[in-house]
């Protein structure tokens, strides 16, 4: 069973010490809608949640960071 808590921010989420990115979070950083987020995620443009409960989709910050790297040089 993973460990999830909150961390100084109750906004950042922790699962067993990986920071996890919210939809919305990934939507704010990129400045996309989310159909847009989705369609990207479709086309391979963008990597898919690495989990996903009910509406809610989680991404490892790191995996975003590197996407980000690799994408915006």
């Amino acid at each position: 069973m993973s460990n999830c808590k909150y961390r100084q921010d109750p906004l950042e989420i922790y699962i067993d010490n990986k920071r996890i990115l919210r939809r919305t979070e990934v939507q704010r950083l990129l400045g996309i809608s989310r159909s847009t987020l989705y369609r990207w995620i479709e086309k391979g443009i963008f990597p898919p949640p690495v989990d996903q409960h009910g509406a809610i989709a989680f991404w490892h910050k790191e995996d975003y960071d590197d996407w980000l790297a690799k994408h915006h040089k």
